[in-house]
């Protein structure tokens, strides 16, 4: 009997275990990706669930105060049911995707209720204001809120029903860079930029590159930055490149190594030095 219980915990050990390694994995990340367009050039997503840690309440901040927040809790919705949130831009427009548990029967009567028109893009519901408050149109499906223009909306609808677009995690480029950003980590960055290489660095046959933060200690975050090139050789041609640009943005032991075509970077910022020059 005592060996039987003995191995009933283990069991139970593990499957708790396998459990947390499924929540705290890449997932939310790759799912965000997969509603937005292929023909994004620049990625951003916040990892909003996780910003109930005390130590990192200065970054949730900007997020809390961004217009997407405000004209989400002015429709009713609570801010605690959103789990993940992404801006897309790049596709003539950018928009804002966010996953979470949302209540859509409350959240559709508090657009009503505040004058917002309906019309309907391959069976969503697009809501669009009717007042000057510089809030824009709300699309709803199951899980997911989308904000931003209406042609833009309609562009990300098709492609979460594979109608007409694929998705930007498609791009077997952009899959690269995003897979070597969360493999072998337990969970994606609480901060994660994916972006196509005529976004801000630009080195020569430079392909894309992303940018995952995650909580280091009480103070610091780490980066982890991907980079990925033509060939090898454009690889370590860009590496003091890259390194003397991550030394401008108030990063500390920094270390950049080639992996093949691919550079790897990692350092340390003050989470301070970070919410300065950070944008929702």
């Amino acid at each position: 009997m005592k060996s039987r219980v003995i191995i009933a915990v283990v069991l139970l050990l593990a499957l708790l275990s396998a459990s947390a390694g499924c929540a705290r994995s890449g997932k939310g990340l790759v799912d965000i990706m997969k509603k937005v367009p292929v023909d994004s050039t620049s990625f951003n997503y916040w990892a909003v669930e996780r910003f109930d840690d005390e130590e990192l309440w200065d970054i949730y901040e900007k997020f809390r105060e961004s217009l997407e927040a405000i004209q989400l809790k002015d429709i009713g919705v609570v801010l605690s049911s959103v789990k993940h949130a992404a801006k897309a831009s790049g596709f003539d427009g950018s928009l804002t995707v966010l996953s979470g548990d949302f209540a859509i029967e409350n959240i559709e009567k508090g657009l009503e209720d505040k004058g917002y028109q309906k019309t309907t893009h391959q069976e969503t519901g697009i809501w669009t204001p009717q007042d000057e408050q510089g809030y824009k149109s709300v699309a709803l499906q199951k899980g997911t809120i989308l904000i931003g223009d209406m042609e833009n909306l309609k562009i990300c609808i098709d492609t979460m029903v594979k109608e007409e677009e694929y998705s930007l995690y498609e791009d077997p480029d952009i899959k690269l860079v995003t897979d070597k950003l969360v493999t072998g980590k337990l969970l994606e960055g609480i901060v994660v930029n994916i972006n196509k290489a005529d976004s801000e660095e630009k080195y020569a046959d430079l392909i894309a590159y992303g940018k995952s933060y995650e909580k280091e200690d009480e103070s610091r975050l780490k980066l982890t930055a991907i980079y990925m090139f033509q060939d090898g050789y454009a690889a370590g041609q860009a590496q003091d490149g890259i390194k003397g640009y991550l030394g401008t943005k108030e990063l500390a032991e920094i270390k950049v190594e080639r992996e093949g075509n691919f550079i790897r970077a990692t350092g340390l910022i003050y989470i301070t030095d970070f919410v300065e020059a950070l944008a929702f």
